[in-house]
Formats: structure tokens, C-alpha cells, sequence
């Protein structure tokens, strides 16, 4: 989301790409055949997000009621108070992910909200431990295989890590820490490149670090707009927009990567700007993952402060029954 209101404390596996031997890193497995594109494979691989650490881990069991099946993802993040918070929220949050054995994705900041961090600092491998301790903690507590969402929406400027105040620094310093990560014994990290829709204050393919260092694609979408718009207006500047959908899938493409979309959904802003109960993105959202040469995806289904895509509670009954015809398993 964008500016996190919402205070988690804060993921599953292919085969990693095998990084060039001049890089002087140890080989990884190559990557497994990627199935094809279709609506079942949407349903197959959605997730969602039912808010923090075992809060919303709870929430799963009623989920799967509403949603007559299981899902098979769910997403969080990791706390971005101090380098303390986030290392032991790896700990914390793992422990209540992991029973579920669900996939998780899970977002890692690059740099807490501390007065004395900054980008360059990273690049120079001032934070690696931070990270290797990040690492230990998924292995340790069975989330070896974790999808890592570094930096996510890193081309907007609401969060610490934003790319455009040092683009170089901050490409290298992600290079840091899928390295530091992938140094822990044991590790078959995913990591996922992520940003949020649109160019935002940076060109999203200025900061991309390179096709060994990404194994996934992500884009966090949601179903606003700053201008009121009908149904199909609102879509189309989703998907046409620069640095929209097509964008995004023609940039995974070229570089023969999986897209997630590891955030979307339709709801409201506290200041109105939203389309609500819309079911038309629903189902253009689940076309498009059905075209897609997907990894995984997570609905919002969750009342954050500064956005509202809950459909499990029966506020949007439209978008509702949308996303059960899409998605949902036997009633």
C-alpha cells in the first residue's frame, strides 16, 4: 500500500536464476518450466492479504468459508519502526506464517524510518548483516523458500527507500541485499522486483538490477483514480497508461520473468477517490492474471487506514460476487 498506516510486522519458491560466474557468487538452481498462462492457474496461485503477523494468519480459516476454498498465498511485511523491529519481526512473523503452509510473499524494507540511513550507506554494504539475520530467520522457521518483496513501490515516494533520491545507489544496494540473503545456508529466496502502478517519481526499468539479481516481476495495482471516471474509463487507464499493465507485462516478457501482482484491489481512500464496489475491475483483473504469465497475486481483502478493499465482509457485494465467480472454490 502506499504510505504504510498500516504498522505489519510483516513467501514460496522456484528455482532460482543461476548467477554468471564472473559475479564470483555461488551457482543456483535455474528455474523451472513456467506453466502456461489460464484462468485456472489464476485461481491456483491466488493469495491474500488479511493484515499483520498472526492477526491475520487468524483470519484464513474464515476466508476459506467465504471464499469456498483455501487460498493459496497469503502476503505481509515487515515492520520499518528500527533495523531491531525488522530483524525480529523476520522471527516473529515467520512463526505465525509458517504454520499456515501457505506460500507467503513478504515485503522487506530497504531502510527503516531512522534519521541515519540512507541509500548510498546500503550500496556500500553498511546493512548486509541486517539482511543475513533477515535471511536466518526465514530459514530457521520454515520459510526458506520465501517470495522477498525488497523495497516494494520503490519508484512513489512514500516510503524511505524511494529510488529516485539515488537511483544508482539504490539498484546497488539491492544487489547487496539479494546477495546477503541469498548467502544464508539453506535459502531458495524469490525475490520480487516490485512497483507500484504507473511511473510515480522514477522510470521503474532506471532502477532494475539486473536479471540475476530478480526472479519475479510484481506490480501492487489498486482501483483508484485522482479524477472521476466510469468502470471501463478507470481500466483503461490502468492498462494503458505508461508504465501500466501493458508495460508491465511487456518488461517481464522481454526479460523472460513471471509477473506477480503481489497487491491489488478495488475499495475506497479516506478521501473518496476510489471505485468501490466495482465489479468490472474485478473482472478485467481476472482476465488479465488469466492472460499472464503469473507467479502469484494477493487481493487487499483488508480495512487499512488509507485504503479499504475488504470483500469478505460484505461491503461490496458487487466486487463480491465478481471475485467468487472469478475465483471462488464450490459454495
Amino acid at each position: 500500500m502506499h504510505a504504510t498506516t498500516l504498522h505489519p510486522p510483516a513467501l514460496r519458491r522456484r528455482g532460482l536464476l543461476a548467477l554468471p560466474l564472473a559475479l564470483g557468487l555461488p551457482a543456483l538452481q535455474a528455474q523451472e518450466p513456467r506453466p502456461a498462462p489460464s484462468a485456472a492457474r489464476a485461481a491456483q496461485t491466488l493469495g491474500t492479504y488479511q493484515g499483520p503477523g498472526c492477526n491475520g494468519t487468524a483470519r484464513l480459516s474464515a476466508l476459506g468459508t467465504w471464499l469456498g476454498r483455501n487460498p493459496a498465498w497469503h502476503s505481509d511485511f515487515l515492520a520499518q519502526d528500527s533495523w531491531l523491529e525488522l530483524t525480529k519481526a523476520a522471527t516473529r512473523g515467520a512463526r505465525c506464517w509458517q504454520p499456515t503452509a501457505l506460500s507467503t510473499s513478504i515485503g522487506v524494507p530497504m531502510l527503516p524510518r531512522q534519521a541515519d540511513v540512507d541509500l548510498a550507506s546500503g550500496a556500500r554494504g553498511a546493512y548486509d548483516n541486517y539482511f543475513v539475520q533477515v535471511g536466518r530467520a526465514f530459514v530457521s522457521n520454515g520459510l526458506a523458500d520465501a517470495v522477498v518483496r525488497i523495497g516494494w513501490e520503490f519508484n512513489h515516494d512514500w516510503f524511505p527507500w524511494r529510488a529516485d533520491r539515488d537511483p544508482a545507489a539504490w539498484t546497488e544496494y539491492w544487489r547487496r541485499i539479494v546477495t546477503a540473503m541469498r548467502s544464508v545456508p539453506g535459502a531458495q529466496f524469490r525475490f520480487d522486483w516490485c512497483t507500484a502502478w504507473s511511473r510515480g517519481k522514477v522510470a521503474p526499468e532506471q532502477v532494475y538490477p539486473g536479471d540475476a539479481f530478480v526472479d519475479i516481476i510484481g506490480m501492487d495495482i489498486y482501483n483508484t483514480t485522482w479524477n472521476p471516471t466510469t468502470p471501463e474509463q478507470r481500466w483503461k487507464i490502468k492498462r494503458d497508461q505508461a508504465h501500466g499493465l501493458v508495460w508491465h507485462r511487456a518488461f517481464a516478457a522481454e526479460r523472460n520473468k513471471p509477473v506477480s501482482f503481489p497487491e491489488w484491489g478495488t475499495g475506497m481512500r479516506p478521501d473518496g477517490r476510489g471505485g468501490g464496489d466495482d465489479p468490472y475491475f474485478i473482472e478485467q483483473m481476472a482476465a488479465w492474471l488469466a492472460g499472464s504469465d503469473l507467479a502469484y497475486h494477493n487481493y487487499w481483502d483488508y480495512k487499512a487506514p488509507d485504503f479499504n478493499g475488504r470483500l469478505s465482509d460484505g461491503s461490496k457485494p458487487l466486487a463480491a460476487a465478481a471475485f467468487l465467480k472469478a475465483f471462488g472454490g464450490p459454495r
